[in-house]
C-alpha cells in the first residue's frame, strides 16, 4: 500500500491550489453562473426527448461533456433550475410535516453535526407505504436521471433523507461525505488514520471523488437567510482533502471560502461527495426543508439499507407505477436494488 506523506502539511499550499483552481475554471457555453463559480443549467433549455446517453447528435454530446467537465474538472457542483413543479414540492413539504411527527422518535432523528436539524430517515420506505405516487414523482424524474447518469453512468440511489432545519438553526460543521466522512459515527469514529490504512493515495484522489454524487432538492426556496448549503467550489480537487479537512488550521482557513447557493423551490443542486461543504445557518424565523439523495455507481455500495422488496410491493398501489411500461419498471427497480451480489448456489 502506498503511504501518505501528510506529516509536514504546508497549509498555505492547500489554499494556493484552491485559488488557482477557482481562477482557472473553464466556463460553460450551456450554463450561467452563481457567484461566477457554480454553473447553472436550466431544465427548460434541455429537450430530453431528443437527448439520451446514446445519442450521437453533436449538441447532445457537447452538453453531456460539458456537464461532466464542469462537475468533475472544474467546480465540483452544478445547479439545475426548474426540475420539480411547485405542486410536487408543496406535496413533499406536507408529507414531511406529517412524517416528522413520527421521525422525531427515531434514534437518529437529530443530525450529529447540526443539532438544529431534524433527519427524516428511510424516506423511500415510508413514502412507498403512504404516498407511492409522490415517491415516483420525486425519484423517477427524467432530469434527475439524466444528470446523475451523465456523471455516474446508470446510477443507483444509495440513500434518501429529509433534512429539516429549524428556525434559527445553527450551521453545520464543515465536512466531506460518505464513504470518506471520517468524522462520522459508526465505522470511522474519528479515526483518521483508518483512511490511510484502508486506502491508497490513488484510490483516495483518483477514484473515490468519482464514486458518488450528492443531490439536494430544494423543497423550500434556499438562500443565505434560511441556511442554504454552503460550498467551497473546486475544493474537491485538493489532494488528500478527505484527510486535510480534519487538520484544525486547514479547517479554520476554509471559513471565509464558503459561498451560499441560491435555489428556488424545485431546483436541484448536485455536488461532489468530496467537495468541502456544510449546511448553512438559518437566521430566518421559518424552517428550511430539503431532500438529500446520494447516488452511486450501479456497482457501488450505498450508504443506506433500502428494503427494496417491500418498496416494490408498495409501489404496486401506485397509479403512476401501474401505467409504467415493464421496461420502465425494470429500470426504476435497478435504481433501488443492486444487481450484485448474487446467491451463486442458485445461479452463476
Amino acid at each position: 500500500m502506498i503511504h501518505y506523506s501528510l506529516k509536514n502539511i504546508n497549509e498555505s499550499n492547500v489554499f494556493k491550489d484552491l485559488c488557482y483552481f477557482q481562477n482557472n475554471i473553464q466556463k460553460s457555453n450551456f450554463a450561467t453562473y452563481q457567484n461566477n463559480l457554480i454553473p447553472v443549467y436550466n431544465s427548460k433549455d434541455i429537450d430530453l426527448k431528443n437527448i439520451d446517453l446514446k445519442n450521437t447528435d453533436l449538441q447532445s454530446i457537447d452538453l453531456q461533456k460539458d456537464i461532466y467537465e464542469q462537475f468533475y474538472n472544474n467546480t465540483g457542483a452544478i445547479i439545475i433550475k426548474n426540475v420539480y413543479s411547485k405542486y410536487i414540492m408543496d406535496s413533499y413539504n406536507k408529507w414531511s410535516e406529517k412524517q416528522l411527527l413520527s421521525s422525531m422518535n427515531d434514534p437518529n432523528c437529530r443530525h450529529h453535526k447540526q443539532k438544529d436539524k431534524y433527519l427524516i430517515n428511510d424516506v423511500i420506505g415510508h413514502m412507498s407505504e403512504n404516498n407511492p405516487n409522490l415517491l415516483l414523482e420525486l425519484l423517477n424524474n427524467q432530469y434527475f436521471h439524466f444528470f446523475i447518469d451523465v456523471l455516474l453512468g446508470f446510477s443507483r440511489i444509495g440513500s434518501c433523507t429529509g433534512h429539516w432545519i429549524e428556525p434559527g438553526g445553527n450551521r453545520q460543521m464543515s465536512h466531506v461525505d460518505y464513504p470518506m466522512h471520517a468524522g462520522s459515527k459508526g465505522f470511522w469514529n474519528k479515526d483518521f488514520e483508518k483512511i490511510k490504512k484502508l486506502t491508497t493515495h490513488h484510490q483516495l484522489n483518483q477514484m473515490l471523488p468519482y464514486f458518488s454524487v450528492q443531490v439536494l432538492i430544494a423543497s423550500d426556496k434556499m438562500n443565505k437567510s434560511n441556511g442554504s448549503t454552503e460550498l467551497v467550489p473546486t475544493s474537491h480537487k485538493i489532494q488528500n482533502l478527505d484527510l486535510h479537512i480534519h487538520n484544525k488550521q486547514i479547517y479554520n482557513e476554509f471559513e471565509n471560502k464558503f459561498i451560499n447557493v441560491e435555489l428556488e423551490q424545485g431546483d436541484m443542486l448536485i455536488f461532489n461527495r468530496r467537495l468541502c461543504h456544510r449546511g448553512g445557518k438559518n437566521i430566518s424565523d421559518k424552517r428550511r426543508n430539503s431532500l438529500i439523495i446520494q447516488c452511486v455507481w450501479l456497482w457501488g455500495i450505498g450508504q443506506e439499507i433500502i428494503e427494496s422488496s417491500k418498496v416494490f410491493k408498495n409501489l404496486e398501489k401506485s397509479s403512476i407505477y401501474e401505467n409504467m411500461s415493464e421496461q420502465e419498471k425494470d429500470s426504476f427497480k435497478l435504481r433501488l436494488q443492486a444487481p450484485y451480489p448474487i446467491d451463486v448456489k442458485k445461479s452463476a
